[in-house]
C-alpha cells in the first residue's frame, strides 16, 4: 500500500511539475491605441489663432499600451516588452521597448509614444508586433496584417 501510494505522489508531482514547464511566464491581455494631441502649449493669448502649419496631423502622434500579466510567481529582473511598428510611408521595422529592472509580478502596462518625427516623415502605424522578452520569447502577439508588411517577412 505504501509504495502504491508513493507511486501516485510521484506521478502526481511529475505531472504538476510538466504542466508548470507549460505555463507561460507572461502573456499579452491587449495592445489598445491611444490618439494624442500635439503637447505643444496653446498660445497665452486669448482668441489668437495658431498658423496653418500647426494645425495639421503632423502634430500628432500615437500612443500603443500594452497589457499584460506577469504569470506565477512573477519575472525576475531583465524582462523587456519590446513593441515594433512599420509606418504607412516607410517600409522599415522601428522599435520601441521597456525593459523591467525590478521583479515583474501581476498586471503591468507598458505604453509606447510613437516618435513626433517618425509619425511626420512615416504617417501612421500600419502594422504592430509586441514581444515580452527575456533571455528567450516568452510571449508574442502581432497586429492582423503584420505578415503582410516588410515586418513580416
Amino acid at each position: 500500500m505504501t509504495k502504491l501510494l508513493s507511486s501516485f505522489v510521484a506521478a502526481l508531482l511529475l505531472s504538476v511539475v510538466a504542466m508548470a514547464e507549460d505555463a507561460p511566464l507572461a502573456v499579452i491581455n491587449k495592445v489598445a491605441q491611444e490618439e494624442r494631441a500635439s503637447t505643444t502649449n496653446p498660445l497665452p493669448q486669448a482668441g489668437a489663432q495658431l498658423p496653418k502649419f500647426f494645425e495639421d496631423d503632423a502634430r500628432r502622434g500615437a500612443t500603443f499600451v500594452v497589457y499584460w500579466t506577469a504569470t506565477g510567481h512573477g519575472l525576475p529582473p531583465g524582462a523587456t516588452v519590446m513593441f515594433e511598428y512599420v509606418l504607412e510611408d516607410a517600409p522599415e521595422i522601428h522599435a520601441l521597448h521597456v525593459q523591467y529592472d525590478f521583479k515583474t509580478e501581476g498586471a503591468r502596462k507598458a505604453a509606447f509614444t510613437i516618435p513626433e518625427k517618425d509619425f511626420r516623415d512615416g504617417g501612421k502605424v500600419k502594422a504592430w508586433r509586441v514581444r515580452i522578452l527575456r533571455g528567450r520569447l516568452l510571449a508574442s502577439q502581432t497586429s492582423p496584417n503584420w505578415k503582410d508588411t516588410a515586418g513580416g517577412k
